[in-house]
C-alpha cells in the first residue's frame, strides 16, 4: 500500500504532525511505502533532508511548524509530480583506461579483482578523448604511429579540460582517489542517467538562424552536453554527458531551454507555500545535512537539485509570492543566476530601497543574511504563468512591479540581455522581415492599422531583426537596457503606412512606402515604357492582364 508522507523519529514530538504524515518509530518491513520521508529509506521514494534540517533549526512557534512541516512535505511531492525527466541506460563493460606516468600495479589489481580490464598509457601518448561512458573513443601516439583505443572508462590524474568534459572520465586530482575509484567501480555494468534539461527549438536564438546570433548554453555547458552544429545551426545534445547544473537555462534568452528537476511551471506552482516566508534556496550539493544555524521566524527551505538554473523569472516569482527577501546559500553562483540576482536586485534596491536576494557562501554570510532579511508585502503580486514563455513572465511581474514610476535605466550585463530598437519610419516600408526574424514576439504586424509594433520588455537582444531587415540604416538595435517605465512593457507603434491599392482593381495590395519605393528603383530601368511603369502600380492578379491587353493593342 502506498502513502504520501512518513516521519521516522524514536522521540517524542513536542506538537502533532498532519494528518497526511505517518509517524513510525521503526524502520524495519514497513507495512507502507511513501512519496516523501525525512530519512533515507527504502520504504520511500523521496528523502528531503530540509524537513529535519528545518525542525532541528527553526524558532518557528509549535503553530507555524506544523503548517510548515507539511508544507515541506508538500512543496517535494508537488515537485515529484511535475519532472519531465526520464530514466536511459548505457552497459558500460570492464574496459578501463589509467592514464598516469606513476607506478599503479596495485590501483590495478584492485580493478583487476572488480573485474575490470586496464591498459596504463602515458599523458603525453594521448591527443583526444571523444565518446561518452561506455564507448569513449581515445586517439593516441606511440613510436610515431597514430593508434585509435577504445575503453568504456578513464581514470586521469590531472587530466585536461578536453578529456573530463566527457562522461566516463574521472581526475583522482580533483574527486579524490577513492572517490573516482568508487566511481569506476559503480559504473561499470549499467550506467543510468536521465535528461535534466528539455529544449523548443522554436523559440531558440540559435536554431537555424542565417547568422549565429546565440549560442550560450554551449559556451557555458562544462561538459559537451550541448555541442553547436555550425552547419546546420541546430543545437546537439548528449544527456549522457549533463551533470545537471543548469547553467544552460539560466542563461538561454528565451527560455527555449527548461529544468526537467523543477520545470517553469511546477516552480510556479511551489512558491505559494512560502507565502509569507524568507526561502532559504540550499542546492543539493550544499550538503544540508550538515548544515546548522539558527533559523529565525518565518524562514522556509527550498531544497533543489541543480544550483545553476534559476533565472530571473523564477526569482521574481518568488519574491512577489513571498513578499520577503529570498536567500541563496551556494558557494558557486552561475553566471545566468548571478546576473539575474544583480539585476533584480538593483530595481528592488531602485523601488523599495531594500535587497531582494542574498547570496551567501559560507555559513558566517548566511548567519548574517538571515538577520538582514526583510518583508517588501507591497511587492506581492500573482499571476497565472500557464503557457507564457521566460521573457512574458518576467515582463508581466516587473511591470506590476513598477507601475506608474520612471525609475530608470538598469544596465544588464554580459550573461542576461534586455534591451530596445529603434527603427526610422521614414525608410520603413513595412516589409514585415523583421516581424519574421523574431520568434519571441517582441516585433509584431498588426493590419488592423498597417502598423509594425514592438514590446522591449519581451525582446531578448538578440539583434537577428537588426541583420535580417534590407533596409540600410532602418533598424538599430539598442544593448543591454532596462527601462523601468510603464511604456518599456506595452506595445510600440514604430512605423505605419497607409495600404496602396491597384490601378487595375482597386483591391489593397502593399504599403504606399513599399510601392513608392519600387517605383524609384524600376522606374529608370524601364525608361519609357509605360506599360511597365503602370504594371508597378498593380496587384499580382493584373499586372500580367495589364501586360496581355498591351500586346494585344500593339499587334
Amino acid at each position: 500500500m502506498q502513502k504520501e508522507y512518513m516521519f521516522y523519529t524514536q522521540s517524542p514530538l513536542e506538537f502533532p504532525l498532519d494528518d497526511s504524515i505517518e509517524v513510525v518509530d521503526s524502520l524495519n518491513a514497513p507495512d507502507a511505502t511513501f512519496i516523501v520521508s525525512n530519512v533515507k529509506t527504502t520504504s520511500s521514494v523521496l528523502y528531503a533532508p530540509e524537513i529535519n534540517f528545518y525542525l532541528e533549526n527553526s524558532q518557528d512557534s509549535l503553530s507555524k511548524k506544523i503548517h510548515a512541516v507539511k508544507a515541506l512535505y508538500d512543496v517535494r511531492a508537488t515537485i515529484f509530480d511535475g519532472e519531465q525527466d526520464m530514466d536511459f541506460e548505457q552497459e558500460v563493460g570492464d574496459k578501463l583506461l589509467i592514464v598516469t606516468d606513476e607506478a599503479c600495479e596495485e590501483l590495478k589489481k584492485e580493478f583487476s579483482d572488480d573485474g575490470l580490464v586496464c591498459i596504463v598509457l602515458s599523458p603525453s601518448m594521448i591527443k583526444d578523448v571523444e565518446g561518452h561512458i561506455g564507448g569513449l573513443h581515445v586517439s593516441l601516439i606511440k613510436n610515431d604511429e597514430h593508434y585509435d583505443v577504445e575503453t568504456d572508462q578513464i581514470l586521469w590524474w590531472n587530466a585536461p579540460l578536453f578529456a573530463t568534459k566527457q562522461s566516463g572520465v574521472y581526475d583522482p586530482a580533483v574527486l579524490g582517489l577513492d572517490k573516482a575509484i568508487g566511481k569506476v567501480k559503480n559504473s561499470k555494468g549499467v550506467y543510468r542517467y536521465k535528461n535534466f534539461i528539455s529544449y523548443d527549438p522554436f523559440i531558440c536564438q540559435y536554431h537555424e538562424r542565417r547568422h549565429e546570433i546565440c549560442g550560450k548554453c554551449a559556451e557555458v555547458c562544462p561538459t559537451v552536453a550541448i555541442l553547436k552544429n555550425d552547419e546546420k545551426r541546430q543545437l546537439v545534445f548528449s544527456h549522457i554527458d549533463c551533470h545537471g547544473c543548469g547553467g544552460c537555462i539560466s542563461i538561454c534568452p528565451s527560455g527555449a531551454l527548461d529544468y526537467t528537476q523543477m520545470p517553469r511551471a511546477v516552480f510556479s506552482k511551489i512558491t505559494p507555500f512560502y507565502k509569507n516566508k524568507v526561502a532559504l534556496i540550499i542546492p543539493q550539493k550544499m550538503d544540508i545535512e550538515s548544515l546548522h544555524v539558527q533559523l529565525l521566524e518565518d524562514v522556509l527551505p527550498l531544497a533543489i537539485e541543480g544550483e545553476k538554473y534559476l533565472h530571473e523569472a523564477h526569482l521574481m516569482n518568488l519574491l512577489q509570492t513571498s513578499g520577503k527577501s529570498v536567500i541563496f546559500y551556494s558557494d558557486f553562483i552561475s553566471k545566468g543566476t548571478g546576473d539575474a540576482i544583480r539585476i533584480i536586485n538593483e530595481i528592488f534596491e531602485r523601488k523599495y530601497h531594500k535587497k531582494a536576494i542574498f547570496v551567501c557562501k559560507d555559513v558566517a554570510e548566511l548567519e548574517d543574511a538571515l538577520t538582514k532579511a526583510e518583508s517588501f508585502a507591497e511587492c506581492l503580486y500573482g499571476i497565472n504563468e500557464d503557457g507564457l514563455k521566460k521573457r512574458e513572465i518576467f515582463s508581466a511581474r516587473l511591470a506590476h512591479l513598477v507601475g506608474n514610476e520612471d525609475l530608470g535605466v538598469i544596465k544588464t550585463g554580459e550573461h542576461i540581455h534586455y534591451g530596445d530598437i529603434v527603427i526610422n519610419d521614414a525608410t520603413c516600408t513595412l516589409c514585415l522581415s523583421c516581424v519574421g526574424a523574431c520568434n519571441v514576439r517582441a516585433l509584431t504586424a498588426h493590419p488592423e492599422d498597417n502598423s509594425l509594433r514592438f514590446n522591449a520588455s519581451i525582446c531578448t537582444n538578440c539583434g537577428y531583426c537588426e541583420v535580417t531587415c534590407p533596409e540600410k540604416d532602418c533598424l538599430k538595435v539598442i544593448k543591454d537596457e532596462i527601462h523601468l517605465k510603464p511604456s518599456w512593457f506595452s506595445q510600440r507603434i514604430m512605423a505605419k503606412d497607409t495600404l496602396f491599392t491597384c490601378v487595375e482593381c482597386g483591391k489593397p495590395f502593399a504599403t504606399t512606402k513599399a510601392i513608392e519605393k519600387i517605383s524609384q528603383q524600376m522606374g529608370s530601368i524601364f525608361g519609357n515604357d509605360e506599360v511597365k511603369k503602370r504594371t508597378l502600380y498593380c496587384c499580382a492578379d493584373c499586372k500580367p492582364k495589364v501586360m496581355f491587353k498591351a500586346h494585344m493593342e500593339k499587334n
